[in-house]
């Protein structure tokens, strides 16, 4: 069994394996209908200093996106951050990783809420960022000093590439990025190296011929990984029919095998499975009948509502509430109302709402098993060998990935 969630993706981005490596929240979420989050998706922020058409929260935060409902630049307050940050630590969430909506770094109030986890907690934090505005507001230490990882998100080889692309603001081109990436290198070697450092690329028909260039670009750097993952094409934009598919094979597998030659150890591939959509294009290998990866993931909006995950994010219909109004706490303990949101997407929608490609996909799929294999036992004692057998493999696995909070 371990062989095989290990098969499913790498030691670092591996769904399956990360949520076996917490299955003590997951056993208490089936005997008892909930737990605390395992992980938080934190956005500070909607606004973004990039305007990337690919962007999985597109139809939030570009221009071009302004006359649709979900359109939406907050940038969370002071006073709610902190607020939420007391809740998540006194609730015992593992990890949080801060992220968007849009470019988290344009909070200005990010840095003291890191700080504000970093001193009064063990939980493990990390963020996605353009990197453009690390400079701007002197994050470099308080990253170093309290994140375990750190990934750029570049999405492309050269600059030109990346500057048409990204859309970047003036002054926040490759070139900012690519300094600021320099310095925190350079800042994280001198503490001895404290945090995993990667940097992200998102194959799309206008990057993929530039996967070889990206691992050109960033291999000689002393960081920790370089990421490959597809776009996942929102519903607000064609459809919401993913693109890759078709070409993944002819086009993009053998630049990546080329890309795998050049990086080594440093070559990461997403744990997205393309083939669930090539193989079963009806329920997309969505054999499960619930979303319950998403009951360990949450996404807290810039906007102060608790999303099901971050492809909903922005979308009111899949708000378990809005922190304006109740603490996070509160919120999370309703579970009536998570209830009644997760009813509309597994049993009235049946994920028809849901991207293509989407973030809890691989985790569903071990929780289901997991929570399918404990409900077909019919005995005290069957359900105590069940857990006792999950407690070892759990105890094996997570001596083999990294990360293993951040699902």
């Amino acid at each position: 069994m371990l062989e095989k969630i290990l098969d499913t993706g790498t030691n670092i981005f591996n769904p399956q394996a990360k949520v076996l490596a917490n299955v003590e929240n997951v056993l208490e979420f089936i005997e008892t209908g909930n737990t605390a989050p395992v992980l938080v998706e934190f956005d500070p922020s909607n606004a973004c200093n990039h305007g990337c058409y690919f962007c999985i929260s597109s139809y939030i935060h570009l221009p071009e996106s302004k006359d649709l409902e979900t359109f939406d630049r907050s940038i969370m307050p002071k006073d709610l951050m902190l607020s939420v940050c007391k809740d998540l630590i006194d609730m015992g969430v593992k990890a949080i990783n801060w992220t968007g909506g849009g470019e988290p770094t344009l909070n200005p109030h990010l840095k003291h809420a890191i700080k504000y986890i970093g001193e009064n907690s063990d939980i493990k934090m990390g963020m996605f960022t353009n990197g453009t505005l690390l400079d701007k507001f002197d994050l470099f230490d308080t990253i170093v000093d309290n994140f375990t990882w750190l990934r750029f998100s570049v999405d492309a080889g050269t600059p030109e590439t990346f500057n048409w692309i990204r859309r970047p603001g003036k002054g926040q081109d490759w070139n900012k990025m690519y300094s600021n990436l320099q310095k925190l290198i350079e800042v994280n070697n001198s503490k001895g190296r404290k945090i995993g450092l990667g940097t992200g690329m998102v194959i799309t028909p206008d990057t993929y011929k530039e996967i070889v260039d990206f691992a050109k670009a960033f291999s000689p750097l002393d960081i920790d990984y370089c990421q490959y993952k597809p776009e996942v094409v929102n519903r607000e934009r064609d459809g919401g029919i993913q693109r890759e598919v078709e070409f993944w094979n002819t086009e993009i597998k053998p630049r990546l095998e080329e890309a795998k030659d050049i990086l080594g150890d440093k070559y990461q591939i997403n744990g997205y499975h393309l083939e669930d959509l090539a193989e079963d294009p009806t329920i997309l290998g969505r054999y499960y009948k619930k979303c319950l990866g998403s009951q360990i993931q949450p996404c807290i909006g810039a906007d102060g509502h608790v999303y099901v995950c971050p492809n909903h994010r922005g979308y009111k219909q899949y708000s378990y509430g809005s922190l304006h109004e109740k603490s996070f706490k509160e919120i999370w303990l309703d579970i009536e109302k998570r209830n009644m949101v997760m009813n509309q997407i597994d049993n009235v929608e049946c994920f028809s709402k849901c991207t293509q490609l989407c973030k809890p996909h691989e985790s569903n799929k071990m929780f289901w098993d997991i929570y399918d294999g404990y409900n077909q036992l019919n005995t005290v004692e069957e359900k105590e060998n069940f857990k006792k057998n999950l407690y070892q493999k759990r105890d094996e696995i997570s001596k083999q990935i990294k990360h293993s909070e951040f699902i």
